[in-house]
C-alpha cells in the first residue's frame, strides 16, 4: 500500500460552488464529452493533486476518492518546487503578457504560427535542447534542425514528412519539391511506405501510423515482426536468446520482403499502452535499426512517451543511452511544459 499521505487541498481553479454545478449537470455534460472512454462514462473529475496523489470525484454521483496514478500516458516528470521552477519563467512570461493586453499595449505574443515568425523565446529553446540532442558529432558541426509541432501525433507525422522528403531528394538527386509537386514528383522510388511495429501507438489510431486500423488498411504502412512478450513460446521452453533470434530472423525475412519499397521505420524504444510499456531488448533494437538502415531506410525513434528523462538511464533520450542513431527523435508531452 502507499505510504500515508494528505489529501491535496481543493484546487482553487475548481471552487465548491463549481463543483455542485457538475454534479447537478450530470449527465448532461458527461453525455456530451467523448474522451478515452466511450460517450456518457462518467469520466471523474480531478479536483487536485500532489504528485501521483489525485483527488477526484464521480460527476454524477459526487463520490470522492483519493487514488495514485501511476503512468497517465508518461505526461509528468516533476512534482512540486521542480515542476514549479519548471513553469515558473513561463508562467511569469505570459502573466506580463497579460497586463499588456489589458493595458492594451502591445504584448509579447503567446502563440504564433511560424508561417508568421517565431516567439522570441525559440532562439534559447533551441540553444539549450542541443546540449541533449543524442548526435553529439552533428550538434557540434550544425547537422541537425528541429520541426516543433502541437502535439505528439503532428510530431511523428512531422518526422515521416520531413524523412520521406529527404528520401526522395537523396535518391533522385533533385532538389526541395515546391508544396504543389508532392513529395514524390521528383523521384521514381518505389521507397513510399512507412513500416510500423505489429504492436505500436504513434498517436490516434484513425488518423495515425500504428498498428490499430479501426477505419481498414493504411495504404502507406506495412507492419514488422516486434519482441512482444506474448510470442514468445514458452510451451515449449524457449529461451529469451532464441526468442530473440527467432524474431531477428523474421525480420530479416520482412526486410528481405519489403526493404526495397519502405522508405520510413517508426520505431518505440519503450512502447506506450499498446505492449505496456514494455522496452526493447537494448542490443535486439540496434540490430533491428542496423538492418534497416543497412537497406537504405530512414529510421524514426519515437520517443513521445520514454523520452525526455523518462526511461531513467541517465541521458534526455534513451536513443543516446543506447547508442542507437536514429535519424529523428520525436519528443512530446512533459516538454510543452
Amino acid at each position: 500500500s502507499p505510504p500515508p499521505n494528505p489529501p491535496p487541498q481543493p484546487s482553487r481553479l475548481d471552487p465548491p460552488g463549481h463543483r455542485r454545478t457538475m454534479r447537478q449537470q450530470g449527465r448532461r455534460w458527461v453525455s456530451s464529452f467523448a474522451g478515452r472512454v466511450p460517450v456518457g462514462f462518467p469520466i471523474p473529475v480531478l479536483s487536485a493533486k500532489k504528485g501521483p496523489y489525485h483527488q477526484r470525484y464521480n460527476p454524477e454521483t459526487g463520490d470522492e476518492e483519493e487514488v495514485m496514478v501511476v503512468g497517465a500516458a508518461c505526461s509528468e516528470c516533476f512534482t512540486g518546487p521542480r515542476l514549479a521552477k519548471v513553469l515558473r519563467n513561463g508562467f511569469e512570461y505570459e502573466s506580463k503578457a497579460l497586463e499588456s493586453l489589458e493595458a492594451q499595449t502591445p504584448s509579447s505574443p503567446l502563440s504564433i504560427h511560424t508561417s508568421v515568425g517565431v516567439p522570441p523565446v525559440l532562439p534559447e529553446f533551441i540553444q539549450q535542447f542541443a546540449e541533449h540532442m543524442p548526435w553529439k558529432a552533428e550538434v557540434e558541426n550544425t547537422d541537425w534542425f528541429m520541426n516543433l509541432q502541437v502535439e505528439g501525433a503532428s510530431a511523428v507525422h512531422g518526422a515521416i514528412d520531413l524523412m520521406l522528403q529527404m528520401q526522395h531528394m537523396h535518391l533522385s538527386g533533385a532538389s526541395a519539391p515546391s508544396s504543389s509537386d508532392g513529395i514524390f514528383a521528383h523521384s521514381s522510388s518505389k521507397r513510399r511506405m512507412v513500416a510500423v511495429g505489429e504492436e505500436s501507438y504513434h498517436g490516434p489510431p484513425s488518423s495515425s501510423f500504428g498498428s490499430a486500423t479501426p477505419l481498414g488498411h493504411k495504404p502507406m504502412q506495412l507492419s514488422y515482426p516486434v519482441p512482444a512478450y506474448f510470442k514468445r513460446r514458452t510451451e515449449d521452453n524457449e529461451t529469451v536468446e532464441e526468442f530473440h533470434g527467432r524474431m531477428k530472423q523474421e525480420f530479416e525475412l520482412f526486410l528481405s520482403q519489403h526493404g526495397d519499397e519502405i522508405g520510413v521505420m517508426l520505431f518505440e524504444p519503450q512502447s506506450g499502452s499498446s505492449l505496456a510499456a514494455q522496452p526493447w531488448d537494448r542490443d535486439l533494437l540496434r540490430e533491428y535499426i542496423r538492418l534497416a538502415k543497412k537497406e537504405g531506410i530512414k529510421v524514426i525513434a519515437d520517443e513521445i512517451m520514454c523520452g525526455l528523462g523518462r526511461h531513467g538511464q541517465g541521458t534526455l533520450f534513451l536513443s543516446e543511452s543506447w547508442d542507437l542513431e536514429p535519424d529523428v527523435v520525436t519528443f512530446g508531452k512533459a516538454v510543452a511544459a
